[in-house]
């Protein structure tokens, strides 16, 4: 009986609130075992490929859309959707000269790209990136302009390079996981900047496969209240 009863205790222990809580403890947003893998410039006719990929090995990740690029791929735009990744605006135009011309040429565009989504997926979005980051072109008051509008400004800390090197799958794998072992080093979240157009699925695939064996956690950038840009990196 006494046996029975000290079992009974022990069970008790080992599945009380306090067990749980410490086991399933969340880790900081800026955790340095975790990834947020983010694709600029789609929806692409390769945006599908790359879906398959992320499916593959169930990772989510962040998109952020063209408005330039929705027509005639909005079958792309729902289902990147449907599948769970984030949807986030990266202007319409992609023309440093007109997206910079002003902070309000700048706002436009972000309200525009961000209307056309809304329409497409019936997904209302506030998380930006600016074309070709938000240094040096956002002076402070494109800055002050986009936070007054409503919008949340993140650039990223990996830069795959995928734009530079294309189908030279190694040089992306090898930018990415050197960048990943300094962010790691410096105790930092990652933030991986890829491209719908220039990754490869194969460079996608290999990131993908490496990452989880060394223990990373793939997230989107939904929730966080504060966000990684050039003004205001993450430490």
């Amino acid at each position: 009986m006494k046996k029975s009863f000290l079992l009974f205790v022990l069970a008790c222990l080992l599945i009380s609130p306090l067990s749980h809580a410490a086991a399933s403890t969340p880790k900081a947003y800026n955790d340095r075992s975790l990834i947020y893998l983010t694709f600029d410039d789609g929806p692409h006719r390769q945006t599908g490929a790359l879906l398959d990929v992320l499916k593959k090995h169930k990772v989510k990740a962040t998109f952020f859309i063209l408005g330039n690029n929705i027509q005639g791929n909005e079958r792309m735009l729902q289902r990147i959707v449907a599948e769970g990744h984030l949807i986030a605006l990266h202007g319409m135009t992609h023309d440093r000269h007109k997206f910079y011309r002003t902070p309000t040429t700048a706002v436009r565009e972000m309200q525009a790209v961000q209307k056309l989504v809304l329409q497409v997926t019936g997904v209302k979005t506030n998380i930006v990136r600016t074309p070709y980051g938000s240094d040096p072109y956002m002076t402070a008051a494109h800055r002050q302009a986009m936070t007054k509008a409503g919008f949340q400004m993140w650039d990223w800390n990996v830069d795959s390079l995928d734009y530079r090197y294309k189908t030279d799958n190694r040089r992306v794998q090898n930018q990415v996981f050197a960048r990943l072992n300094a962010n790691y080093k410096a105790n930092v979240a990652s933030i991986i900047l890829t491209h719908d157009h220039s990754i490869t699925p194969t460079a996608l695939d290999y990131i993908l496969r490496h990452s989880k064996k060394r223990g990373y956690e793939f997230r989107t950038l939904t929730g966080i209240k504060n966000p990684h840009n050039f003004f205001n990196k993450w430490r």
